[in-house]
């Protein structure tokens, strides 16, 4: 009897400890309607793919265990020391997809992970693929869309919740949407006034880079001033190649270009001394403006995620002055002090924003190779009609 009821003990409190864990769970439905079990306290995330690298950040970096890819250098300068140091687990989707289930296993067991994420646009088979990973891994995997600009504030709300931060999620959203907002509320006010750009996102002699209309890549670029590229072929960030003779065509009001590198400016300068290129009115009148790069992403995206909402608010400063009209400097150390709780420097905005706001005083001028480039254009323009 006594033994019978030792067992029962034992029973009632196995069955009561189990009670207990399984209340300390939870039930979260991600962005494509699959029901994930998580801790009650999410601490331990492990990122798939840069979107997801770059989306967590603003929550803290205490929550990664991991990084998706190695830091590089202007994301050493802008971000927390502590994320060089932890291991590579890459991504479960795209085409440099290097997650592996087995080292998720192995890292599991030597630190914990309470949630694999995946940030972006959910396509095919990605809740099959999941689901795979979650199952051999044993570790909860969670997806989050934020694609176009609109799904961005809503994405910043699902991760609060996920990670149980709910109220610092709604801080993020309010001020995400609350830019999102301003701009769509300012470019009504544009209308049909749009100025024309092109953005040069690669620069190799004769051979430009231009990110086309359409594209995922050019959402804020086909929003807020007229992007005169053709439609995208490709889906890559550097979109696709033209001539020389291409851009004479197209003439835009603004060029804006990438930066090369970290407070580097090579793809600008050769711009601003070229002969090509001074024939251009953009060139002559100042109107050539570089994104920041490596700060610690470039502004225009690349990848597209929610840092490039500071371009927002750069080239609605730049392009149209009497309806975006802010200090453009103090609203770029704010969005770097919410995305990155980095205080920004006057000296390091300064040199960030060296070429940014265009510059009548920069232009460059050859006048006899000018002939030459005006003859080409010429000899383009027949090949054209023909």
């Amino acid at each position: 009897m006594r033994k019978t009821a030792l067992i029962c003990c034992l029973l009632l409190t196995a069955a009561l400890l189990c009670g207990t864990a399984a209340a300390e769970d939870r039930v979260f439905v991600d962005s494509i309607g699959r029901e994930v079990i998580l801790p009650a306290e999410v601490t331990n995330v492990a990122p798939s793919g840069s979107l997801a690298q770059i989306s967590l950040y603003p929550f803290g970096e205490e929550y990664y265990v991991s990084i998706s890819s190695s830091l590089k250098e202007g994301e050493r300068k802008f971000l927390s020391d502590r994320l060089d140091t932890l291991p590579v687990t890459g991504s479960m989707f795209g085409s440099k997809a290097t997650m592996n289930p087995e080292e998720i296993i192995a890292l599991d067991k030597k630190i914990g992970i309470d949630v694999i994420i995946d940030v972006g646009e959910p396509k095919g088979s990605m809740k099959e693929q999941m689901d795979d990973v979650q199952g051999k891994s044993g570790v909860p995997f969670v997806f989050i869309t934020q694609s176009t600009l609109d799904s961005i504030a809503q994405s910043y709300i699902t991760l609060g919740e996920m990670l149980g931060q709910e109220e610092k999620g709604e801080e993020l959203a309010e001020y995400f949407g609350g830019i999102v907002s301003m701009y769509e509320e300012n470019m009504e006010k544009i209308g049909d006034n749009k100025v024309s750009a092109i953005y040069v996102t690669k620069l190799d002699g004769n051979s430009v880079n231009l990110l086309g209309h359409n594209s995922y890549h050019a959402e804020i670029l086909d929003g807020i001033a007229e992007n005169i590229v053709p439609e995208a072929v490709s889906g890559s960030g550097l979109g696709d190649q033209y001539t020389m003779e291409d851009i004479y065509q197209m003439n835009p009001d603004y060029i804006i270009v990438a930066g090369s590198g970290l407070f580097e400016h090579d793809y600008y300068e050769e711009i601003m001394s070229s002969s090509m290129w001074a024939v251009l009115d953009a060139v002559k009148e100042g109107r050539v403006i570089e994104v920041p790069a490596e700060s610690p992403w470039s502004w225009m995206g690349n990848p597209p995620a929610a840092h490039r909402l500071v371009s927002i608010l750069w080239l609605g400063n730049v392009f149209y002055p009497d309806v975006f009209d802010y200090d453009l400097e103090e609203e770029v150390k704010e969005f770097y002090k919410v995305f990155y709780n980095y205080e920004l420097s006057n000296s390091e905005i300064s040199e960030m924003m060296k070429y940014s706001t265009g510059n009548a005083e920069q232009t460059a001028s050859s006048p006899v190779p000018i002939l030459g480039v005006l003859a080409g254009l010429s000899a383009a323009v027949i090949l054209r009609r023909r």
